[in-house]
């Protein structure tokens, strides 16, 4: 299955499957115990995340000043 960015911790920058996502989120032991009833609610619930965030991430972004570019003006 094709491998999702998900939550990274730390250092630690690999890359997760929506299959692990799936069973961290929900407490499965392996890919066997997932169910489409968790695959419909993992992906009802990442979308309303998803909605959410836009307007959390322009709340939160810091107002850091744009480097010029070589060719700019002074």
């Amino acid at each position: 299955m094709e491998s999702n960015s998900g939550p990274d911790t730390g250092s630690n920058h690999r890359r997760v499957s929506v299959v692990q996502l799936i069973c961290r989120a929900y407490g499965l032991s392996d890919a066997s115990e997932i169910t489409m009833e968790h695959i419909h609610r993992f992906v009802a619930e990442r979308r309303r995340a998803e909605e959410r965030m836009p307007p959390l991430r322009d709340r939160f972004r810091p107002g850091i000043p744009r480097p010029r570019a070589s060719g700019d003006a002074a």
